[in-house]
């Protein structure tokens, strides 16, 4: 029977979004297929039994839940060979995940104990009966496209990227069967352990994890003009990103970008600067919860996305905005 993996993203006992959107690329996939089938989700860490049933309601038959004392924080070491010894046991047909940056780091760490292919930043990706597999991902910062094609024999890895990771809704009323599966560390123990958790400044958080984030767009402009973007945020607590002009710009590395060949951002605010709302941008941050937007172009398609519009020049008015903030501080 085939079995199709997918990585369940857990935090705080609450299941990433994305886990479902692999659930429903798991499913087509197995439809591609001829002979039964089943989705299996791996969770690691502690996590609710009943959290991870729900996941039953998105068509996924059973939960295998790795568990130890010390996985409640991410650590490569432990959760790459957890992993990678209940795959060389379970032998599924693939393992999907979302791309970001645990599973960046975890899913290379596998791959290489397996040694097996690992394809990044997948758009899409298929299979066939005759032990092929094809994956279609950008390359050129979303210029090109390159269709890519390895052999199932050992599994490969697939890390998708969130934003083709579209909502599911759930259709079924089931209950996925979730087995508790203990982890020993080796005896020889692990050649890496965690000395100290240091928390990073709330600019130079991931965007995916940014509950704060500014972004500049081509209407902020390029060099010192895009300066501004960093001194809101740091007036604010937020992180800076970015649309894919300033990528192309050289003002923010490429793992500031949001949008669909980007970060795919849920933030509780987001204050977007300069931005037309192309989209493509759009696609990338619509899971906001708070979403301003200031533009010079009262037309501009952010505005359809905003809670608070404001039509003016971001160099006007920010350094107003700023030097406010920093006088109620």
């Amino acid at each position: 029977m085939l079995d199709i993996w997918i990585y369940a993203q857990i935090r705080d006992n609450e299941i990433d979004e994305v886990t479902y959107g692999l659930a429903t690329e798991a499913r087509r996939l197995l439809k591609q297929q001829d002979g039964p089938g089943q989705v299996t989700a791996v969770a690691m860490g502690p996590a609710d039994k009943s959290v991870l049933e729900s996941l039953g309601n998105y068509g996924v038959q059973r939960v295998l839940n790795i568990t130890h004392a010390e996985m409640d924080r991410y650590q490569g070491e432990r959760f790459g060979q957890a992993l990678f010894e209940l795959i060389t046991k379970e032998k599924p047909a693939c393992l999907l995940m979302a791309q970001q940056a645990e599973t960046e780091d975890l899913a290379q760490r596998v791959a290489a104990m397996l040694n097996t292919a690992l394809i990044s930043r997948a758009m899409d990706f298929s299979m066939d009966a005759e032990g092929t597999a094809r994956a279609i991902r950008p390359i050129a910062n979303g210029y090109l496209f390159e269709d890519v094609v390895v052999q199932t024999t050992p599994l490969p890895i697939v890390l998708f990227l969130p934003p083709v990771l579209f909502d599911t809704a759930p259709d079924k009323q089931d209950k996925a069967a979730v087995e508790a599966i203990p982890y020993a560390d080796p005896a020889d123990g692990l050649k890496t352990r965690t000395v100290e958790v240091i928390e990073a400044a709330p600019e130079d958080l991931d965007l995916e994890e940014a509950d704060i984030i500014v972004a500049g767009g081509r209407g902020v402009g390029k060099g010192e003009s895009f300066n501004l973007m960093h001194e809101l945020a740091k007036v604010i607590g937020g992180t800076v990103g970015g649309t894919r002009p300033i990528i192309d710009w050289g003002d923010l590395p490429y793992e500031r970008q949001i949008g669909q060949t980007g970060k795919y951002v849920a933030p509780r605010l987001i204050i977007n600067c300069g931005i037309s709302g192309a989209n493509e941008y759009t696609a990338g941050m619509e899971k906001a919860q708070l979403v301003v937007a200031i533009d010079q172009n009262p037309r501009a398609r952010m505005f359809r996305f905003a809670d608070l519009g404001v039509v003016g020049d971001v160099h006007e008015i920010l350094p107003k905005v700023i030097s406010r903030i920093e006088e109620q501080k």
